[in-house]
Parts: structure tokens; C-alpha cells; sequence
């Protein structure tokens, strides 16, 4: 009996190993991960439908990620991390006008912003299972790192400016916050509803 099971978990350890190794195997599953979670949200998404529908057994995800969360982290954290790059790449161009950057505000947000929804767009569908999943761990980690690279950027332009915005008291760090978030809440606004990405980009140019 002692042989027998060795001699089966050796089978199944060199088939998990083979599947690790087969080429396209890791993108038939996130793909089929897609589907589900964008049918079922992440809480009711099931590794066994993914499994099903990639043709694999569940042992075959289990040996790339170790549960349902690692596998929606693979699926959605590069293009979420893609767009705060941007982000700050963009906001990062904006610190180059320097002595110039009141007069050029406008402009550069008309250009840059419509930018931000064609990434957008470009993963709509990734985009709609961050935002439709609930409050997840992802979405809240997601939000903050946009709102930190856009309070920054906001914070050294009211310096560079003299404008006098927070030594007046108008405006604090906290306020800063919760301002930058209910804006990026209301970007994802076009997203949750499906808007046309016309739409959005008018949308977002009068928010």
C-alpha cells in the first residue's frame, strides 16, 4: 500500500510539474478566470468552474496560485498597476512645466486625461471586475496608491505656485484625501456603468 501511494503521488506530482511547464496553460486559465469573475464578482467566483472551463483539474491552479486571491491579483494587478504608472508618469510631465505649470493646467489635463480613459477602455473588462467585486483588499490598496500620486502632485503645485491654499487653511492634507478620492470614485463611475468611452471622457472633463 505504502508503494502504491508513492508510486501515485510521483504520478501526480510529475503531471503537475508537466502542466507547469506546457506553454499556454497559465493564459487559458486566467482567461477563463475573467469570465468567471466577471460573471460572478470575486466572492461567489469558483476555482472549480475555472478549472472546468480551462479543461484542467484544480490542482493545476493550485500550483500557480495558492488560492483565489493570488489568482485575481494575477488577472488584475499589473493593468491597475499599469494605470498608476501612467498616472505618475503623466503628473510627472506636468512638474516639468514648472514656473508655467497655471497657465498650462487646463491644457494638459485635456490631453492627459483622456489618455487615462483610453487605458481604461483598453482593459475595460479588468477594470469591471476590480470595480464591480465589492470592496476588496485590491480595490482599497488601488485607490490609496492613485490618491498618494495624485495628492503629491497636487501638493507640490500649490507649493511651486505660492498658492495659499493649506497655509490659509483652506485646504489640509486629510481634506486633500478625501477630495482626490472622491474624484477617482467618480472617474470609476463610467466604468461600474458601462458608459460609452465618448461619454466618459465628457464625463470626467466636467467632473
Amino acid at each position: 500500500t505504502k508503494g502504491y501511494l508513492e508510486a501515485v503521488n510521483c504520478f501526480r506530482d510529475c503531471k503537475w510539474a508537466m502542466a507547469k511547464r506546457i506553454e499556454g496553460v497559465t493564459e487559458k486559465i486566467l482567461a477563463c478566470a475573467k469570465e468567471e469573475f466577471l460573471t460572478n464578482g470575486y466572492e461567489n467566483a469558483s476555482l472549480r468552474v475555472i478549472a472546468e472551463k480551462a479543461g484542467y483539474t484544480k490542482g493545476v491552479i493550485y500550483i500557480r496560485y495558492p488560492d483565489k486571491e493570488s489568482l485575481y491579483r494575477a488577472l488584475v494587478e499589473p493593468v491597475v498597476d499599469g494605470l498608476c504608472d501612467f498616472l505618475q508618469s503623466a503628473l510627472n510631465g506636468f512638474q516639468s512645466f514648472k514656473g508655467e505649470q497655471k497657465a498650462n493646467k487646463k491644457d494638459y489635463a485635456d490631453v492627459g486625461f483622456p489618455r487615462f480613459i483610453a487605458y481604461i477602455y483598453e482593459y475595460f473588462d479588468i477594470f469591471k471586475i476590480l470595480l464591480t467585486s465589492g470592496e476588496t483588499q485590491i480595490y482599497q490598496e488601488f485607490l490609496h496608491k492613485l490618491v498618494e500620486i495624485d495628492t503629491a502632485c497636487t501638493t507640490r503645485f500649490i507649493e511651486q505656485t505660492h498658492n495659499d491654499a493649506f497655509t490659509s487653511g483652506r485646504l489640509t492634507p486629510e481634506l486633500a484625501h478625501i477630495l482626490s478620492c472622491a474624484f477617482y470614485s467618480g472617474v470609476f463611475e463610467v466604468v461600474i456603468h458601462d458608459m460609452p468611452q465618448e461619454k466618459a471622457n465628457e464625463h470626467v472633463s466636467r467632473l
